[in-house]
């Protein structure tokens, strides 16, 4: 969470390298997805949306990660929405409801590409739409 300080800024200190990153293996009923809404010339996106989502026997969301790309100055985990899915049962409005908060605290870019305001819409949507495939993707 702490090493993306700002655009294109990290945590290392001069001459320090990143040498691992460990991801542990997903528990099962965990799944992954990744939404964005890409600029036409680049392929950059726009806003970006991943998400991992575990999902438990009885169909509510037992753990959450959401992360946003493009929207502000760097990448940042959406915890408003993750604290709402945990111990939600996943339907529509809980998954609307959840990522309407996904770009809570962002300052959002403003720039050729899309507006803020654009930006914040953006990131509602495809929050929304990364969680519906994660959790698909648990099944």
């Amino acid at each position: 969470d702490d090493f993306f300080v700002d655009l294109l800024t990290t945590a290392l200190e001069p001459n320090e390298i990143l040498s691992e990153i460990v991801i542990p293996a997903l528990p099962a009923g965990t799944g992954t997805a990744y939404a964005k809404f890409a600029n036409k010339a680049s392929h950059y996106a726009v806003v970006g949306v991943a998400a991992v989502v575990t999902v438990g026997s009885d169909g509510t969301c037992q753990s959450a990660r959401i992360g946003i790309t493009g929207a502000g100055p760097k990448a940042t985990r959406a915890t408003g929405t993750e604290s709402a899915l945990v111990g939600s049962n996943l339907d529509d409005s809980a998954v609307r409801a959840a990522a309407s908060h996904a770009g809570d605290g962002i300052d959002f870019n403003e720039d050729v590409h899309a507006s803020g305001e654009y930006r914040a819409h953006l990131i509602s949507v495809y929050a929304a739409r990364a969680i519906r495939a994660a959790v698909e993707n648990a099944s």
